[in-house]
């Protein structure tokens, strides 16, 4: 079988400054695992090939009516869609989700190339990195860290956040509204290519994730977890969990392997 195409659009959703930072590290993914790519207006609807095309947005128009080739959706949203005339099926990484929305649960893994190469540069030492769009719920997590000396990396790309990231101590997830409890993939993804240990807020379904690579705590009880692991000379067990998610991902069920077995 050959590989399946993944199907760009025309709007560069790749350049983080656009606002779409999570994207860019999913193109990076596609990159690093050696799968071919197209612009969505170039996908063959009469070839025998697989498409698998992220994120929605109008340039995929009213669809592909009749089409022969395989074209899967990776929803890398919190929601769900109508349908659309010729796509065979939806991808989505969080379990939960995928029950709610009757598509296809398939673990995102990742690659040690999402880790920028070259030197780690020293920087100044931070405990966390959330690296999200702040919504009032983050921020108000952020805060209660902040006041507890807790230093969180700011946002940032490229080299920046290479070498910040390289002098964290964990990944944090905090859930972006109340009551949506899901995986963030790419930020699972990015903490994995950096061993470095992912504390989330609770989840409502793990899916393949286990607590022998992730940590986990309730909303009223994060930031005391946070600090706990963190500031109190956890280092060595934290060390631990970044090397299991990290073997995990990048070994065991990488970007690739997920895609494959998917298929």
């Amino acid at each position: 079988m050959n590989d399946p195409i993944f199907a760009k659009t025309r709007f560069d959703y790749e350049n983080p400054e656009n606002g779409y930072g999570s994207y860019h590290d999913y193109w990076r993914l596609v990159k690093y695992s050696g799968f071919p790519t197209c612009y969505i207006d170039e996908i063959d609807t009469a070839s025998d090939n697989v498409y698998i095309f992220s994120p929605r947005n109008g340039e995929v128009g009213d669809g592909w009516p009749g089409a022969r080739a395989r074209i899967i959706h990776w929803n890398l949203e919190q929601y769900g869609y109508e349908p659309l005339a010729g796509v065979a099926e939806t991808w989505v990484s969080d379990a939960r989700l995928a029950k709610e929305i009757e598509a296809r649960y398939v673990l995102m893994g990742s690659h040690e190339s999402l880790r920028y190469p070259g030197d780690t540069e020293r920087c100044e030492h931070y405990h966390v990195a959330m690296l999200a769009y702040m919504t009032p719920r983050r921020e108000a997590v952020a805060s209660e860290l902040t006041a507890r000396g807790v230093k969180i990396i700011p946002n940032s790309w490229y080299k920046d956040r290479h070498i910040a990231l390289s002098n964290t101590s964990a990944m944090l997830h905090v859930h972006q509204n109340d009551n949506i409890r899901y995986v963030a993939p790419q930020r699972f993804a990015l903490a994995a290519a950096y061993s470095l240990p992912l504390i989330t807020e609770t989840l409502d379904d793990w899916g393949a994730f286990t607590y022998s690579n992730i940590m986990a705590a309730h909303r009223d009880y994060i930031t005391d977890f946070v600090v706990k692991w963190t500031m109190r000379n956890e280092a060595r067990i934290l060390a631990d969990y970044g090397c299991n998610l990290y073997h995990f991902l990048c070994k065991y069920h990488t970007f690739r392997k997920g895609v494959e077995a998917a298929l």
